[in-house]
């Protein structure tokens, strides 16, 4: 597999960061690399990584990876909500399938499943996302979702078609 980004650092002229992103502070209060801004230069991360407090720890083509608090995204009963899980890992798989589509792919979910296995209570949940099929019109990611013991809290796996750039 081969990263089409270069996710080293950025020297300032190089054309990923061009000083004038309206979103550069959320950009990097939430982890992205700067060579991925040009591509999110129209909506940042969007409101719903920024509502979930998600920040990424890793990316590239083969492993993204992002921590969620799981204060602020309970449900009712004061557990992990299902759908925060499942918003975490449809994030981390759309962010790998634009990381392997490149620069101006456009990566769309077809499919997300997810497993819950026990309840996210404390803490940060993590979300590792791995690719199962890296193809030129579609990917398959699994996201597993776990607690800080390391405990798996669900797993997920989605499908992206990626569109041609326009």
């Amino acid at each position: 597999m081969t990263d089409k980004y270069t996710l080293g650092p950025v020297a300032p002229g190089t054309g990923h960061d061009d000083g004038v992103n309206p979103f550069r502070e959320q950009l990097t209060r939430h982890g992205v690399p700067a060579v991925m801004w040009p591509m999110l230069a129209a909506h940042g991360v969007g409101t719903l990584v920024e509502k979930l407090g998600i920040v990424f720890t890793s990316m590239s083509v083969e492993r993204v990876e992002a921590t969620m608090p799981v204060e602020g995204n309970q449900q009712v009963a004061g557990i992990l909500h299902g759908g925060a899980s499942a918003a975490l890992a449809e994030t981390l798989g759309s962010f790998a399938a634009a990381l392997h589509a490149g620069p101006g792919g456009r990566p769309v979910g077809l499919d997300l499943n997810v497993t819950h296995h026990r309840a996210g209570t404390s803490g940060l949940v993590t979300g590792v996302c791995t690719p199962l099929h890296l193809g030129r019109s579609t990917t398959s990611h699994e996201i597993v979702v776990s607690d800080e013991a390391g405990r798996r809290v669900c797993t997920a796996r989605i499908t992206n078609m990626l569109l041609d750039p326009s």
